[in-house]
């Protein structure tokens, strides 16, 4: 049987990766498609809470950039990427083939790409919006999803935005609605700029928008 869903989280940064494994365990609690209990041969949801409690903590914890505190927070990220790649086994044995259950467990599908080119990138991504957000030195930011993207990129700039020296990477997020930059300088001129992230790597810069942060 084909693998369905994707199993690759090194691409994730840290914030990201524990929202995916949050919607996974989230998504997989009281699922009736996955009725507890699971064979052995699969990580329980048990474990899986207990090793994103872990790598949770571990983060945190390695926010002060301490070198111990960093290899350990690999570790324990190492070891619940283990488990949620051992899961899938399990899931697409039950779902055989059917992507609306699939769609259930909070993993990404893979998608049929025998029609599109391996050359194609992500177009630029439309809608852009950037807003003032509730703390002071924040911003909210919005776009239209893009099908194909994973995640995306989001960079700011304080400079000449046709520098591209002057642009530096600010997050990466799952989302496209819910996109959140912090700790700005406020009475400061910022540049924004945002693209997706798919399968054939970086797409399209959408067009700066400039904002004074308050």
């Amino acid at each position: 049987m084909q693998a369905k869903l994707i199993i690759r989280f090194e691409h994730l940064s840290e914030p990201d990766f524990i929202v995916k494994a949050e919607n996974i365990i989230t998504s997989l609690t009281d699922n009736s498609h996955y009725n507890i209990p699971w064979p052995p041969q699969a990580p329980s949801l048990a474990e899986l809470s207990l090793a994103l409690k872990t790598y949770k903590d571990d983060y945190h914890a390695s926010i002060n950039r301490d070198t111990l505190k960093i290899a350990q927070r690999n570790k324990s990220r190492l070891a619940l990427t283990e488990l949620l790649k051992r899961l899938p086994a399990y899931l697409e044995f039950i779902a055989q083939g059917d992507t609306a259950i699939l769609a259930t467990t909070g993993y990404d599908q893979r998608k049929n790409t025998a029609y599109i080119s391996a050359n194609d990138i992500l177009a630029a991504p439309s809608d852009f919006k950037v807003i003032h957000g509730i703390k002071k030195g924040s911003l909210n930011i919005h776009i239209a999803a893009l099908n194909d993207a994973g995640s995306y990129e989001v960079q700011t700039a304080e400079g000449d935005p046709t520098i591209e020296a002057n642009w530096k990477h600010a997050l990466s997020s799952l989302s496209s609605s819910k996109i959140l930059i912090e700790n700005l300088t406020p009475t400061l001129a910022y540049w924004i700029r945002i693209r997706g992230i798919g399968r054939n790597g970086s797409g399209a810069w959408a067009e700066p928008i400039s904002i004074i942060v308050v």
